[in-house]
């Protein structure tokens, strides 16, 4: 009863029946149009193949599951595509759905389902497929319960925000910039514990507003998070990029805490943003 059970969330792409993203539509077929489109998933494909998956596979502690969501209509040659990259991660659970469904109910009952009933408590995150995390990440959200037990007590849930983090960005006009920043509860290494049996899970909470649900420990060090910023971000994180405190890595560079922290290189991303291909 000692194990600490690391379970994340990935939604790559999935149209869901009109919820749970600021730009989801009423009609499925708009949000499939949208989502499905080429030169959109090009993009996606480019950051999830270069900083999400890269990542995942770093971790040091490698106990940990991923659950993939994708809807079953994603065509091909993007299905294939998907799963192939995948393959190569074993911590990661593709899971084909029905599209349509709705988004909250359909994260929570894949996250109940694949809960351990043995594990004293469930750390529960998402990742966007544009997203990455430092090779640390699952070791220390673990380590990170034990100051949190006390509070986690009480009602079986608590959070771990992990609030310094990079952005990286292909709004600059030479190409990809690379920012430290300092974001309070964004969804990127933010980490809630629940017990096994909870009826509630992750995808229950404005995670902005999460600090007034429930206890919550902030650490502003190390940088835990790499945050893709594009012009397909759902939650047009541009909008925000100004007001982000700044200097999170204190006097380390941005180039060198992507390769201390998340093992990449910051010359390699910008020759491949370069020479992609949006086919």
């Amino acid at each position: 009863m000692s194990h600490i059970q690391m379970l994340g969330l990935c939604r790559f792409s999935y149209p869901t029946g009109g919820d749970g993203f600021e730009g989801s539509a009423a009609d499925l077929g708009a949000n499939r149009a949208r989502l499905y489109d080429p030169a959109r998933l090009a993009l996606r494909f480019w950051f999830f193949e270069e900083i999400c998956l890269p990542t995942l596979a770093a971790q040091t502690d490698p106990d940990f599951t991923v659950l993939l969501i994708y809807g079953e209509g994603l065509p091909d040659p993007w299905k294939t595509r998907l799963l192939q990259a995948v393959s190569a991660v074993p911590q990661i659970r593709p899971l084909a759905r029905p599209e349509g469904l709705p988004h909250g109910a359909l994260c929570r009952a894949a996250m109940q389902e694949a809960r351990d009933p043995e594990a004293r408590a469930v750390g529960e995150f998402t990742i966007d497929d544009d997203d990455g995390l430092a090779s640390d990440f699952i070791a220390e959200a673990r380590a990170g319960f034990a100051p949190l037990r006390p509070l986690w007590r009480a009602r079986k849930r608590a959070a771990l925000d992990f609030n310094g983090g990079l952005v990286l960005d292909t709004g600059g006009a030479t190409g990809l910039t690379l920012s430290a920043v300092q974001a309070e509860f964004w969804a990127p290494a933010l980490v809630v514990f629940f017990g096994p049996r909870s009826s509630r899970s992750i995808q229950d909470y404005n995670h902005r507003r999460l600090w007034g649900r429930m206890p919550a420990l902030t650490l502003p060090e190390p940088v835990m998070f790499l945050r893709g910023s594009h012009e397909s971000n759902d939650s047009r994180l541009e909008r925000r990029l100004p007001g982000l405190g700044r200097g999170a890595g204190g006097q380390t560079g941005p180039e060198t805490l992507l390769a201390e922290r998340f093992g990449l290189d910051a010359g390699q991303l910008a020759q491949s943003w370069a020479t992609r291909a949006l086919t």
